[in-house]
C-alpha cells in the first residue's frame, strides 16, 4: 500500500482537492491510501462528508500559532519583491481606521520595507529558505513514523504547510506543492521550503515562480485549475426557474445582476455600492427591472443578519456562499451544495459585478459581463485606501490589459455599465476570451486529471 499525506490547511483545500477528480483518480487505484491532517475542530465533519475506506484522516497540529511560523510567513511575505508587496506595506502603513498606534505602524512599516529591498536578490531568498530549514523540530515524526509516507502533497504552499514541506525532505519524503491562487507568489510565498515538484494553474503562475522563487523551470507543470473543471464541464446545472425561482425566490423572467464581494479591504466600500446599484432601480436609472444575487466571500464572515437586511430593504436576493464549521476565524467550509450555488450563480448572472475577486477569471469562463469597481462610492478615500488600487497589484494588472472588463470610474458608470451590458452582452467578448487563455491554463476540463497523474506518477517511482 503506498500511502499520500495532503494536509487540509485552509478551507479552499475541500473544493480544489476533495471535490475534484484528483481525490477520486487518487482512489481509483486500489493500492493508495490518502492520509488528510485536518484542524481539530474540522476533523470529525470530514471523517463524515469523506468515508471512503483508504481514506483517513488525522489531526493537524497547529502551526499557524506557532511562533517561528508566524516569524517565518512575515519575513517571506515581506522579502517578495513585487509591487503588490511594496502596496501592501503601504496600505498596513496608512490604513484607515487601524487599531494599530502609528509608532508602531511605521516602525513594522519599516522592517518590512528593509525584507522587501533585500528581497530582489536570490541571494537574500536562499538565506532565509536555510535558516528555516536549520531550525530543529520534529512536528510530523510521529505521523511519519506510522504511516511511513511515499509522498507529501502541499496543495497551498502557505498557511504552515511549508513546515511540512520542510520535514519532509528531512525525513527524504519525496514532496509535490501546488500553488493555490494566481495572487500567492505575488503576495504571500516565495518558497521557503521547495518542493521536490511544484504543480502550477497557469504559465503566467510558472513564470513567477521562476522569477519570485527562483523555482527550476524544469520540475513545474501547468496543470490548469482543478476546482474550473467543473465550470468547464458544467455539470450539474439547474434550470434557471428552479435556481432563481424555487432556490433564491427571485423572478427567472429578470435578468440577474451577480454582486461578488471581495473581502476585507474593500468591504466599507462594497456595502455602498450595493446602496447605490438599490438605488438606481428605485429611480429607474438601471433601465430594465432587474434581480440583485449578492454573493457574499465565503473566508470573512458575512453575517445572516447583514445579509437579511439587503433581502427584506432592498429586495436582493442573498444566500451564504459557505457553511459553518469548526470554530475561530476559519470557521467556515465548502459543501456540495455551496459549490452547486457558486456555479449556478454564475451559469445564470447576465452581469457579474466584482471588485478585486477571482470572479473576473470564473464569471469569464462563462462568458459573463465584467464589471470592476474602481471608485471608493460614497467616499473618497486616498490611492492607497480606494479600490483606484486594487489593479495595480501584479495579478489584477495582468488582466486589465486583455479588454474583458469595464471599469466603474464612478457611480454614473457603474449604472452605464450595468444598462449597456444587459442590452448587448458580447460587449468585450474578445476580451473575456483573452483572460480565460491567459488565466484558467487549459479549458479541457480535465486539470485534476492532471494534478493525479503527477502524483500517481511520482508515488509509482518512490521507494520510501
Amino acid at each position: 500500500m503506498k500511502t499520500i499525506i495532503i494536509p487540509i490547511s485552509n478551507s479552499f483545500t475541500i473544493r480544489n482537492v476533495l471535490y475534484t477528480d484528483t481525490l477520486r483518480l487518487l482512489l481509483a487505484e486500489p493500492d493508495i491510501r490518502i492520509v488528510f491532517l485536518a484542524p481539530r475542530d474540522k476533523i470529525d465533519h470530514y471523517r463524515s462528508q469523506f468515508t471512503h475506506a483508504r481514506i483517513i484522516f488525522e489531526i493537524m497540529p497547529e502551526l499557524k500559532k506557532l511562533r517561528q511560523e508566524q516569524f517565518f510567513k512575515v519575513l517571506e511575505s515581506s522579502s517578495i519583491h513585487s509591487r503588490t508587496v511594496s502596496m501592501i506595506h503601504w496600505f498596513d502603513l496608512k490604513r484607515e481606521g487601524s487599531r494599530m498606534g502609528g509608532a508602531k505602524r511605521l516602525i513594522l512599516f519599516l522592517l518590512r520595507r528593509c525584507a522587501w529591498w533585500a528581497g530582489q536578490w536570490r541571494a537574500w531568498r536562499t538565506a532565509v529558505r536555510i535558516l528555516f530549514y536549520l531550525v530543529p523540530s520534529r512536528i510530523f515524526r510521529e505521523i511519519f513514523e506510522t504511516y511511513n509516507p511515499d509522498l507529501v502533497f502541499c496543495p497551498a504552499m502557505v498557511y504552515g504547510e511549508p513546515i511540512l514541506s520542510r520535514e519532509a525532505k528531512k525525513y527524504g519524503i519525496t514532496t509535490v506543492g501546488m500553488i493555490l491562487s494566481w495572487d500567492n507568489l505575488y503576495s504571500k510565498t516565495f518558497l521557503r521550503a521547495p518542493p521536490d515538484r511544484l504543480l502550477v494553474h497557469t504559465n503566467s503562475i510558472r513564470n513567477q515562480a521562476i522569477t519570485f522563487a527562483d523555482y527550476p523551470e524544469d520540475r513545474i507543470m501547468v496543470t490548469g485549475i482543478p476546482q474550473y473543471d467543473s465550470h468547464f464541464q458544467r455539470t450539474g446545472l439547474k434550470s434557471r426557474e428552479e435556481f432563481i425561482g424555487k432556490e433564491l425566490g427571485g423572478d427567472p423572467s429578470k435578468k440577474l445582476l451577480l454582486y461578488v464581494m471581495s473581502g476585507k479591504a474593500g468591504l466599507s466600500i462594497e456595502f455602498d455600492i450595493l446602496d447605490i446599484i438599490y438605488k438606481a432601480i428605485q429611480n429607474k436609472e438601471i433601465e430594465e427591472d432587474i434581480d440583485v444575487l449578492i454573493r457574499p466571500y465565503p473566508r470573512y464572515d458575512f453575517p445572516q443578519k447583514k445579509l437579511d437586511t439587503f433581502k427584506k430593504e432592498y429586495g436582493f436576493l442573498a444566500k451564504q456562499s459557505m457553511i459553518h464549521v469548526g470554530t475561530g476565524a476559519d470557521n467556515w467550509e465548502f459543501n456540495e451544495d455551496s459549490l452547486a450555488l457558486l456555479e449556478n450563480s454564475l451559469m445564470h448572472a447576465n452581469v457579474v459585478v466584482t471588485m478585486f475577486s477571482t470572479f473576473f477569471i470564473e464569471a469569464a469562463v462563462y462568458d459573463k459581463p465584467l464589471i470592476a469597481i474602481a471608485f471608493d462610492g460614497y467616499k473618497i478615500y486616498d490611492y492607497y485606501n480606494s479600490a483606484r488600487r486594487f489593479f495595480d497589484w501584479d495579478h489584477l494588472a495582468e488582466i486589465k490589459p486583455l479588454g474583458g472588463i469595464c471599469f466603474a470610474m464612478n457611480k454614473e458608470g457603474l449604472i452605464k455599465a450595468i444598462n449597456e451590458y444587459i442590452k448587448n452582452p458580447a460587449l468585450l467578448q474578445d476580451g473575456r476570451r483573452r483572460i480565460v487563455e491567459q488565466q484558467s491554463g487549459f479549458t479541457d476540463g480535465k486539470a485534476g486529471e492532471r494534478v493525479a497523474n503527477v502524483l500517481l506518477d511520482l508515488i509509482s517511482k518512490s521507494t520510501t
